[in-house]
């Protein structure tokens, strides 16, 4: 932690140096700029319902070479805020606006602060590990510098009543190669368990391909997941050529008989949704909890002519069906939400029904026999 608050003043003065040395553009060019982006970039207008070029024609006329910064930047955030789209935002020095969180825009404290997640108080990995887990262990340290800022461990695991596997992922780390040996190390540590917890609630996302290795383990077939898009450049209700995405069985897996109830919330985000699809092709999976955040789309950054940075959506990406689940989310198989009276009274009542299932498969395989 000492070596993170070193850090940051050094990257407070970086960000100032980079800031005065930037080339400002105009006004009228870093509007134009902006608007040219995601009119052939964002692949979300019709979801989101939001006629581009209508907004174009509603600001243009209050944008000149006259324009303060401050002017542009709340027009920017007044398009961002009609867009209602949690991967989108606009950055300048010591400011930020997230699009979708119902937020004022942020400064540098504010985001020693900030997090991704919703308050929703249902649930808390500190009671599964002091209530339920035994030989609890953390693994894949990070140091973030970007929300939500700290040091935290990628994975928890452990074992549950009845030699019940747990896992839990606070996000989709993009370090492949760590994420893959933490993965094939819990593989190889849980290899007798009789079933498998996967829990990614509270997961901010992140890279949904490192992590794309462990339900390759599970799954017996070679099966589409999502359909993704990109934008048509010319027209934006017009969609490139299809990506397919697949799951492809893991060589001599022997793991893909054990029941897997995978545990979601309202804050399982992004690259987690992506993962919550993998797994839902499977079908020795069971989803419970809470419908998750509906936030798929993958993005895309780029910069203003004076330095300012942006974020947008730049995939449609649906579910194998081609349904859209942007904005709405996946509804698990068992809905159940925890109260923060359960939380308090020291009961997870989601994990509690994901090994009352194994419990009843338990009971079914035996009397089968």
């Amino acid at each position: 932690m000492k070596k993170l608050l070193l850090l940051i003043p050094v990257v407070l003065l970086l960000g100032y140096w980079s800031y005065l040395s930037r080339d400002k553009g105009q006004p009228v060019e870093n509007f134009e700029v902006f608007f040219k982006a995601f009119r052939e970039h964002y692949a979300l207008f019709e979801v989101k319902q939001i006629d581009w070029d209508k907004e174009y024609a509603r600001y243009v006329s209050q944008i000149s070479e006259q324009t303060t910064d401050d002017e542009l930047y709340q027009i920017f955030t007044e398009l961002l805020s009609k867009l209602n789209d949690k991967h989108c935002y606009i950055y300048r020095f010591n400011e930020i606006y997230f699009s979708g969180f119902g937020l004022p825009s942020l400064n540098y404290l504010d985001l020693l602060a900030f997090d991704f997640r919703l308050p929703t108080n249902d649930f808390s990995l500190k009671l599964i590990e002091k209530k339920y887990l035994k030989n609890s262990e953390k693994t894949l340290q990070v140091y973030s510098t970007l929300p939500p800022i700290g040091i935290r461990h990628i994975f928890t695991t452990g074992w549950l009543a009845d030699s019940i596997a747990y896992i839990h992922m606070t996000e989709m780390s993009h370090q492949a190669d760590k994420v893959q040996l933490a993965i094939r190390s819990f593989i190889e540590n849980y290899q007798d368990a009789r079933g498998y917890v996967i829990d990614i609630r509270d997961n901010i996302g992140g890279y949904s391909m490192p992590v794309k290795e462990l339900a390759e383990y599970f799954t017996n077939d070679t099966n589409t997941y999502a359909i993704s898009r990109l934008r048509s450049l010319d027209d934006s209700t017009v969609y490139q050529e299809p990506d397919y995405w697949q799951l492809i069985p893991t060589a001599n897996s022997t793991y893909q008989q054990q029941p897997i109830a995978l545990l979601t919330n309202q804050n399982t985000q992004s690259a987690a949704e992506l993962f919550t699809l993998m797994m839902k092709t499977i079908p020795s999976v069971t989803i419970i909890g809470d419908t998750t955040s509906g936030i798929f789309a993958d993005t895309m950054v780029g910069r203003l002519p004076n330095g300012w940075e942006y974020r947008l959506s730049a995939r449609l990406t649906n579910d194998w069906n081609d349904m859209v689940l942007e904005d709405t989310g996946i509804v698990p198989d068992t809905i159940i939400i925890n109260t923060e009276q359960d939380l308090n009274q020291e009961t997870d009542r989601v994990l509690e029904q994901a090994m009352a299932s194994f419990y009843k498969i338990h009971l079914h395989a035996k009397a089968q026999k």
